[in-house]
């Protein structure tokens, strides 16, 4: 494995008689985003643009102009300017309680020039600029834009793991090989750029509609077991959790769920099984379903055979059968309401690793 210190930058090469405000050295130590912006060194490659650091963590944000060769590339404002960029950041993360370690934190996202910040949800169209915005795309770049694929923006967990090791005072990569700062963007740069491709476009649209499917079938699942089970069982819930089927996300438990208190004159029976009119029709129902599908498919021998030759163990089948329908029925629907309300959240911020 190739020396920790080969991952050195030197520090003449970036730093030329530059001081902190209080006179320390910005390289003693990656603490500060100039520090990190002298250390990395991009700001003298020309294809780095506008170089800055940040606000609130020792690390710096660069932009990147993609490749010449994609329609991105075309796309202008009013003002001349490239419309469209790769942001790339670095940021150089606190070290982890008793460690030397401290993890790089990388992002790269599709960025315009008439929006500030990552768009994540627009109720609008993200391409339009306000009116008389000074960087607005021109109207041939706004069709060009409107055409052209989108690059997936990628966070930290979507890139291998890079750490700075303050003791060695070097860059890693995953393999513990030391690698400097232009690489490691170059190779962030590179991964998003390829989102772009076909290839990536086919598999990424088929995992999108995945992801939508396996959330309707979650939210759409529990608001149909929500329904059959209010409609067919006479099952309320308690009173203080009435309000809580409007709350998105909120999580089910059994004891919110009870039996209806029936009108007087409401009660109805089965052979002597008091059960509510609602219930009954819903409880014969799968008592019929399940003695036709018996009747049909399973051999008539043995104890099938004598329940059919015998009323009063014909009886004893129908009422069990109307019993069991009757506890195991609301059970099933209030089992998978509280599932499917703890899986909600969980399909709703889905989240999904780039692979390109």
């Amino acid at each position: 494995m190739p020396s920790l210190q080969a991952g050195r930058a030197p520090r003449s090469r970036f730093v030329t008689g530059f001081r902190e405000p209080d006179g320390s050295d910005p390289l003693a130590a990656l603490d500060t985003p100039q520090a990190v912006i002298n250390r990395a060194g991009v700001a003298v490659l020309p294809e780095y643009e506008d170089v800055s650091p940040m606000d609130d963590c020792a690390g710096f944000y660069a932009y990147r102009r993609y490749p010449p060769d994609t329609p991105l590339a075309q796309i202008d404002t009013a003002s001349g300017s490239v419309g469209v960029r790769c942001y790339l950041r670095f940021v150089v993360g606190p070290p982890v309680s008793g460690s030397h370690i401290r993890r790089i934190d990388l992002r790269a996202w599709f960025s315009r020039r008439w929006k500030t910040g990552r768009v994540l949800a627009s109720p609008g169209n993200p391409d339009d600029a306000m009116a008389g915005h000074p960087e607005a795309p021109t109207p041939q770049s706004r069709v060009l834009l409107a055409k052209a694929s989108k690059p997936v923006d990628l966070d930290a967990m979507d890139m291998p793991p890079f750490i700075y090791d303050q003791r060695e005072d070097a860059f890693c990569d995953e393999d513990r090989t030391a690698v400097t700062p232009p690489p490691i963007l170059d190779r962030l740069y590179k991964k998003h750029c390829r989102t772009l491709g076909l290839r990536f476009r086919l598999r990424w649209t088929i995992g999108s509609i995945a992801r939508r499917v396996i959330q309707q079938i979650v939210w759409k699942g529990q608001d149909a077991a929500m329904w059959a089970l209010f409609t067919f069982y006479d099952v309320e819930l308690v009173d203080d959790k009435k309000d809580r089927r409007h709350d998105f996300f909120y999580k089910y438990k059994r004891t919110d769920f009870r039996r209806s208190t029936d009108n007087p004159g409401e009660r109805s029976h089965f052979f002597g099984f008091q059960t509510s009119r609602k219930s009954l029709f819903t409880n014969l129902l799968a008592v019929a379903g399940v003695s036709l599908f018996v009747y049909w498919k399973l051999p008539h021998e043995g104890l099938l055979r004598a329940i059919y030759a015998n009323t009063a163990l014909t009886t004893a089948a129908l009422v069990l059968g109307f019993f069991i329908a009757d506890i195991v029925g609301p059970w099933l629907l209030v089992t998978a309401i509280c599932v499917l309300s703890r899986l909600r959240d969980a399909v709703f911020f889905l989240v999904r690793k780039v692979n390109a």
